[in-house]
């Protein structure tokens, strides 16, 4: 995960069960800023993939 160009985390899904509806990774600002997020998926053996479908943007 990258916020505004800088690497901010790294997120690792794999789990031995399924999990739903869990926040695997946030952040909040003090300000009304605008942010950049990007995710790159890495696509390592036996790692999950993501669908966008699961991104929730609060404003």
């Amino acid at each position: 995960m990258y916020v505004d160009g800088t690497k901010a985390a790294t997120v690792d899904l794999k789990s031995s069960t399924t999990l739903y509806r869990q926040a695997i990774w946030t952040r909040t600002w003090s300000g009304g800023a605008k942010h950049t997020v990007k995710i790159v998926v890495l696509g390592t053996s036996g790692r999950p993939t993501i669908t966008t479908d699961g991104l929730v943007y609060i404003k």
